[in-house]
Order: structure tokens, then sequence, then C-alpha cells
């Protein structure tokens, strides 16, 4: 049962709505066949009326008149099985259109949550990864994360330096004044970034260097 619902909701909603407006159609046309049908096998009960039998004798020797065949009224005629046969046709269609929909919905699914691995340059001494809980993803989850997740990325201080900032990229060339941060964690003694995982990113490299007050940008 869970299956099918989460069928339901991830097919495309013009897709669905279509599939009931043809099921809709075929039920209808199959009723509309049945009634029909229905009604050529009923016989058809005559009704004697009273003031019509003085008259019996002369209508036995009369010349009996042709059936009266009922006209047609515009529209009709369209053969039952025909408007079936294409409202069958239509149900496969839409049908294999909410096919093809889940299943690229599910293709999706599965790559949004597919973990991504963190790439460290190699330069960049004291690089650490956490969760917002401040585990070491390194130790927790073998150095990949989630879309979505968001993580603080940050570098090791040195001691007894006159380190007053950081600057940490991540799937970036070059450096811009947007990956300077002083946000810095006193317990783990790390300047560090916020950053959430963006869906679709095949890897996160990331490279941080330390900025000295005396000697600049440390690695330079």
């Amino acid at each position: 049962m869970g299956g099918f619902i989460e069928f339901i909701v991830s097919i495309n909603k013009i897709a669905l709505l279509a599939f009931v407006i043809v099921f809709g159609l075929l039920v209808y046309e199959v009723k509309k066949m049945i009634d029909e049908k229905k009604k050529v096998e009923k016989p058809v009960v005559p009704q004697f009326n009273d003031a019509v039998k003085s008259n019996s004798r002369s209508m036995i020797n009369s010349t009996p008149l042709p059936p009266i065949v009922p006209l047609k009224k515009k529209g009709e005629g369209g053969s039952p099985i025909l408007m079936i046969g294409i409202g069958v046709i239509s149900l496969f269609v839409v049908v294999g259109i909410m096919i093809v929909t889940y299943n690229t919905n599910l293709k999706k699914q599965k790559i949004a949550t597919t973990p991504v691995p963190i790439v460290r340059e190699i330069s960049s001494a004291g690089l650490k990864v956490y969760d917002t809980e401040w585990n070491e993803i390194e130790n927790k989850q073998k150095d990949k994360a989630k879309p979505g997740e968001k993580l603080y990325i940050g570098i090791q201080t040195i001691i007894e330096a006159d380190i007053d900032r950081a600057r940490i990229k991540i799937n970036e060339r070059d450096w811009q004044i947007a990956h300077i941060s002083t946000l810095f964690n006193p317990q783990l003694k790390v300047y560090y970034r916020e950053y959430i995982v963006a869906t679709g990113t095949a890897q996160l490299k990331i490279e941080a260097q330390l900025h000295s007050a005396s000697d600049g940008w440390l690695g330079d």
C-alpha cells in the first residue's frame, strides 16, 4: 500500500488528470454500449386500445404500413467498439507516461540521496569537517556527506601564533572575499565556515588557509 501511495505522489499531476479523464470516458462508452445492447434485446410488447377494436376487420383487409425506422440524431452512429478501442489505447499511453515520470522521479531521488565524497587538499594541513553536533565526519560517516546536509568546515589554528582568521573554499578555483571567516570554535580550536551540501554535487573539494597578522596568508 505504501508503494502505491508513493507512486501516486511522485507521478506528474497532469498525467494523473489525463488518466482519470480517459478512464472515465472509457467507462462511459462501455456503459453506453451495454445499455444499447439491452434496449435491442428487450422485447416490445404491443398495447391494445378498446377504441380501435371496432375497426379490426378493416385493418386486417388494409395494406400493412412499412415499419417506421427511427432517425439517428446528429452525432450518433459512431461505433462503440471503435470508441472503446481509442479509449484503451489512450489509457495505455497515459499509463506509460505515468510510469516514465515515476521512474524519472525515482532516479532523481536516488541521485539526491547518494553520499558525496569529501576531498581535502593536501596543502591544507589541519582541515576538518564536522556535522551540526561538531562530530567529525571522517570518523562518523567514512568521509562522506549527504545532499542537503549542513556542515561545519574548519581548519585548526596554530598554537602560539598570531592567527586572526581563515579562508575556506569549496568546489571553487579562485579565492574570494566571501571565503574569509572569523568564526572560531575555542574548544576544538578551529576557524570554520557553515556549508550546506547542494543537490547533484559530485564531490566536495575543500581547501583552506590560515591568516597571520604578521605574515599574511600562510602557504602562499
